[in-house]
């Protein structure tokens, strides 16, 4: 019997670790991916001594079609491909008026072109029942005009989800997407600069200080997402337990888009 393999993409980064070390209780081999090839090997060496699941590394952009192939040549060698996490994605705070075309474009490329891409090459080659885990954000229904070109690319991976549940449905390929909420991750704290040149009263707030207030300004439940949290969810959305569940969109955010 072939070893079921699931994909994460991200995953040198801390939600796309957190996911891959969750899903590793769940399959034979965690296939990680990232562009960072240290830091993704680290991964590899972290999850790959608390796992019973084999951890393998592949170097990709995923916004490159050849590099996506290449990747997904690998996976078919370890085993059958029956999960995709798409996790990669890339950010930032810019004013609609300051957006360049190049920023918006390389948002895209990386967020929704990199979703497609993997997303498009799994279901060629998926052994069913599998499924697709697209990890979107709480930016796609927010307006806010500061993440025009983020919001709007985390947008497009939420119809791609509907996209791909209605056409691979039949073929028993399941789609879904999660909006994470608030976590204190890299893409969050590279945004604070922003912020403070924005905002002369945080010239002297910490970072922690900052991403605190506007998580008890925006938050009912009145703490953070971790990056477990969003992991948990994309479990059980690889799992059977989720064998009906497709096309939907599922906000872990602590009740900041209330659906």
């Amino acid at each position: 019997m072939n070893s079921t393999v699931v994909i994460v993409t991200g995953a040198a980064g801390g939600l796309g670790s957190a996911i891959a070390a969750r899903v590793a209780d769940d399959f034979d081999v965690v296939l990680v991916t990232d562009i960072q090839e240290k830091a993704l090997q680290a991964v590899v060496e972290r999850i790959g001594a608390s796992s019973r699941a084999r951890v393998i590394s592949h170097v990709c952009d995923v916004s490159d079609p050849d590099q996506v192939t290449a990747l997904f040549e690998r996976a078919n060698q370890v085993g059958a491909v029956t999960g995709l996490v798409n996790a990669a994605g890339i950010g930032g705070f810019c004013g609609i008026e300051e957006l360049l075309p190049q920023q918006w474009d390389r948002v895209f490329e990386i967020n929704t072109k990199g979703t497609f891409l993997m997303s498009q090459a799994f279901v060629r080659v998926a052994t069913a029942p599998a499924s697709i885990v697209n990890i979107s954000s709480i930016g796609a229904r927010s307006g806010n005009d500061v993440l025009a070109h983020y919001g709007a690319s985390k947008a497009a991976v939420i119809e791609l989800s509907h996209s791909f549940a209605r056409g691979y449905g039949r073929k028993g390929i399941r789609s879904n997407a999660i909006m994470p909420g608030f976590i204190y991750t890299d893409m969050w704290r590279n945004s604070v600069p922003f912020m403070r040149e924005h905002n002369p009263a945080l010239a002297d707030v910490t970072d922690e200080q900052i991403f605190a207030g506007i998580v008890d300004q925006n938050v009912p439940m009145g703490r953070p997402q971790e990056p477990e949290d969003i992991a948990e969810a994309t479990a059980f959305f690889l799992s059977e337990r989720a064998k009906n569940i497709t096309g939907q969109t599922l906000a872990v955010d602590g009740g900041t888009v209330l659906t």
